[in-house]
């Protein structure tokens, strides 16, 4: 069997799948403030990614309570590796039987959806901005988003917001006559070709655009 062929079983950090998961699937694992049961949890896993997962495959290690509890739990399936040049990468997981999802289309979902809410939400804050300027007379004069939000919130802007879809904190260098909001996108680096930016209230991100169907 030829090495780019070989499958290799692991466990799956549901807390890190749970993430993703969010992303347009509508799933709500819990809708009060009693703890969702681990049966119930446990079922919504099983179809996670439209997965067909066996009931044995999935392990509830910990439940927690509230609105948007944590659920800890494990996932056993298997991923099928491939070559990529002298490196090895992932090139599939498997969601059942006979069933398996490419990787890389997964995190080019995950990537696009994640920049256009990031980009949504820069535009909140630009809509604020024109609020506050047509009050004041001009924008906020700031180097920093935290410097912002304490001109902004609560009366421009609720609920407040100071980091992007990728956890990295959000930029603003502004003036009173012109703004530049920033996310440091997928990679996390600030100034580099997939920044999500609005400049004065337009949009200027080549990720954005390439991300649009």
């Amino acid at each position: 069997m030829p090495l780019r062929n070989l499958t290799s079983r692991h466990f799956l950090p549901a807390i890190a799948v749970l993430a993703v998961a969010c992303f347009g699937t509508g799933w709500i694992l819990a809708g009060s403030a009693d703890n969702i049961p681990a049966g119930e949890a446990r079922s919504l896993l099983q179809h996670l990614f439209g997965a067909e997962f066996k009931k044995n495959q999935i392990v509830i290690k910990k439940v927690g309570s509230g609105n948007d509890p944590i659920v800890e739990a494990q996932i056993e399936t298997a991923f099928r590796f491939e070559r990529d040049g002298r490196d090895w990468k992932i090139a599939e997981m498997r969601l059942g039987d006979r069933q398996w999802e490419s990787v890389e289309l997964i995190n080019d979902a995950i990537k696009k959806e994640k920049t256009r809410r990031t980009a949504a939400m820069l535009q909140k804050v630009a809509s604020s901005l024109d609020s506050y300027h047509e009050a004041k007379g001009g924008y906020v004069v700031a180097e920093e988003f935290v410097k912002l939000l304490d001109e902004l919130a609560p009366r421009y802007l609720g609920p407040i917001v100071q980091f992007d879809y990728w956890g990295t904190p959000l930029r603003y260098r502004g003036g009173a006559s012109s703004y530049r909001l920033a996310s440091s996108g997928p990679d996390r680096t600030p100034d580099t070709p997939d920044d999500v930016v609005v400049e004065n209230g337009v949009l200027k991100s080549e990720i954005v655009a390439s991300a649009k169907p």
